[in-house]
């Protein structure tokens, strides 16, 4: 309301025209009964600039997990994809895909919850906590064995701490450093096509996970 009453106010003044003579004021055509008049519509800066509670992000993701009753350490790079809901101003609800590979390919979907705990107009700091499920294949020929083909399933926890700056209003960039605790809940060894299956905790996993990616908010 404030803004309108500002508008009309700078129209009416810019219309009048102070002089030596009478005041003269720009008459126009009376508005119709019963039609409305035209009013421009500007859009405020913060309008323009807000966002919705949905993000999308995808970027880098790499880990080092291992065992040391299992394969030891080892590395993998990969991507993620990213999509989050804000359910409060500093609280949000995600879901995660990443795909990674080494000697073995390594695929791991979660859920979780993350808090922004410090936060400006430029940067923001956040922690995460999840579920998760994750599978790791590997094939591999070996000599005086034959065909060797490993399957192992994980369920999972992932945490992170994560860090980001803002471009704009829509677009952040970030990067987090965490930990990923990966329990194993099946496993396949097939030689030759003979398979054998079974789980353990000999075949539990954990390591560091880490990531940097791009970030749009609708």
């Amino acid at each position: 309301m404030k803004k309108l009453v500002l508008a009309l106010a700078v129209g009416v003044v810019s219309n009048i025209t102070l002089a030596d003579t009478s005041l003269m004021l720009n008459k126009g055509a009376p508005a119709i009964i019963g039609t409305s008049p035209n009013y421009v519509h500007t859009e405020s800066e913060s309008q323009s600039n807000s966002t919705g509670p949905f993000s999308v992000a995808f970027g880098y993701a790499g880990s080092k997990l291992g065992s040391d009753e299992f394969l030891g350490t080892e590395s993998f790079d990969g991507v993620f994809i990213n999509a989050t809901y804000q359910s409060h101003p500093k609280a949000s609800i995600w879901a995660e895909y990443i795909f990674q590979s080494s000697e073995a390919d390594y695929n791991h979907f979660s859920i979780g919850y993350k808090y922004k705990f410090l936060e400006n107009e430029k940067l923001y700091s956040a922690a995460s906590l999840g579920l998760g499920y994750g599978w790791l294949d590997e094939k591999e020929s070996v000599s005086g064995l034959g065909d060797v083909k490993l399957e192992l399933e994980y369920f999972t926890i992932p945490a992170a701490l994560e860090v980001g700056y803002k471009v704009s209003p829509k677009i952040d960039v970030f990067g987090s450093f965490g930990y990923q605790w990966l329990f194993n809940n099946d496993a396949k060894v097939c030689l030759n096509g003979e398979c054998l299956f079974g789980s353990g905790d000999e075949l539990d996993l954990n390591g560091v996970t880490y990531k940097t990616g791009l970030r749009y908010n609708f």
